[in-house]
């Protein structure tokens, strides 16, 4: 039980020219997106509005948009790390997990199923924060299913989302810790 406190830690994510948060704070609430939709080849009927602003997204810097950094709480489970929202606002403790079609973005913080994460880093050895050293350290992530945590766009949709995707499209974040040792339980 020691080691799950010890190994959890408070950090932000960066990219170096790119915004990343949640798609209401990089562009404006509602994030609303406008989805063509498609089963097994075959178009199914109209398109149709969602709401995307709970969903994860990265946008360049320059265009705008959140400048705050994505501020997480990175939760040791011994399988790796889940994920919660430390940002204050509507989605403050709520997790990060798969929301739609591969991609991330928060939900309920009783989920019984969170989506678990691995930290890797430049030489894509998995570490957990006794490894971390530096104050800014540069990582990937992957998912508990071997999918790396990456950009992806939807068909219709104006957004870039932050979602599982294959190795080629991984991103390396600049994870910044903020706080070490935090307590477990809802911190």
């Amino acid at each position: 039980m020691n080691n799950l406190i010890e190994n959890s830690f408070i950090a932000t994510l960066r990219m170096r020219d790119h915004n990343i948060n949640l798609l209401e704070l990089l562009h404006e609430k509602p994030a609303l997106a406008t989805i063509h939709l498609f089963s097994g080849g075959f178009f199914t009927g109209a398109s149709q509005t969602f709401d995307h602003s709970h969903l994860l997204g990265i946008r360049p810097a320059q265009q705008g948009g959140s400048a705050h950094p994505l501020k997480l709480h990175f939760r040791y489970t011994g399988n790796g790390y889940v994920l919660s929202i430390k940002n204050s606002g509507a989605y403050y403790n709520k997790l990060i997990s798969e929301c739609w079609r591969n991609i991330l973005g928060a939900v309920n913080s009783d989920e019984d199923n969170p989506t678990t994460f691995t930290l890797l880093d430049h030489h894509g050895k998995p570490i957990t924060l006794s490894k971390i050293i530096s104050t800014h350290t540069p990582v990937s992530l992957v998912t508990e299913d071997d999918k790396y945590v990456g950009g992806e766009t939807a068909k219709g949709s104006p957004y870039v989302y932050l979602a599982r995707t294959k190795e080629r499209s991984k991103i390396t974040f600049a994870l910044s810790i903020l706080e070490r040792k935090v307590p477990h339980a809802n911190s």
